[in-house]
């Protein structure tokens, strides 16, 4: 589950207390019922975060393609943790990938 407009919060806020209706009607979970998964352990949080951050990597460039982003500069929100801008844009550097001939030294 994942809203856009909640880009900064975290899915965690955003299932407990932004949107646990839609949750309950997405997942047919409730608010409590997700907090006693949690307390079991049933989600990794560290996977959690990197997956919400995978995501959220993924989408940004359809956030802007119209050359408008309105969420551009704020924090963006995990599993469980938020991110600075600054942290987010220094987590991921598109390098070229190098190519090599027959016969280079690698």
């Amino acid at each position: 589950m994942y809203l856009t407009d909640y880009r900064e919060r975290t899915l965690r806020d955003v299932i407990t207390k932004l949107e646990p209706g839609l949750f309950k009607k997405v997942t047919g979970l409730t608010v409590k019922d997700f907090e006693l998964l949690e307390s079991l352990g049933v989600f990794n949080k560290a996977l959690m975060n990197d997956a919400v951050y995978k995501f959220k990597r993924y989408e940004d460039p359809s956030l802007a393609y119209t050359s408008i982003n309105k969420h551009e500069g704020e924090d963006i929100g995990l599993h469980d943790t938020v991110l600075s801008r600054k942290e987010y844009e220094a987590t991921f550097v598109n390098e070229p990938v190098a190519t090599y001939e027959a016969g280079d030294e690698k």
